[in-house]
């Protein structure tokens, strides 16, 4: 009680995950985005065979999950065995992992990956197929 009403501690950790928070958005959003314009070629070459713009969202949307679950995953099991071990070491600590910050995290997740996919599927939809045979 005493380090929550009369230390910072709370605030500069609070301050700390927002932090960590808005550059893990941005390098996780930029990272999918230039993903997508670096496949722009591949896109028109499909939009040119006649893939319709319905079949370009759903792939989108599915490489978007698909990636997401995998890092949504992998640092959910980073962060639970990491707690494991840290309450093995200091058990009075406090520090636990629980199913409220879990899903807080997944949603946070999802949210990240919809607007990074909405930034990426404006660039696919009104690319030019024409743009695939030009030199």
């Amino acid at each position: 009680d005493y380090f929550m009403s009369s230390t910072g501690i709370p605030i500069n950790f609070g301050i700390t995950i927002g932090l960590g928070f808005i550059v893990g958005a941005a390098v996780a959003g930029q990272t999918f985005y230039l993903f997508t314009l670096e496949n722009l070629k591949q896109f028109g070459a499909l939009k040119a065979m006649g893939v319709t713009n319905a079949r370009l969202i759903s792939m989108i949307l599915l490489q978007a999950s698909v990636v997401s679950g995998i890092g949504y995953g992998l640092g959910m099991g980073t962060t639970a065995i990491f707690f494991t071990f840290t309450n093995r070491i200091a058990p009075m600590a406090g520090i636990h992992l629980n199913l409220v910050a879990a899903i807080g995290v997944g949603l946070a997740v999802v949210i990240i990956i919809l607007l990074t996919s909405l930034f990426s599927l404006r660039k696919v939809l009104f690319l030019e197929p024409a743009v695939v045979f030009r030199g």
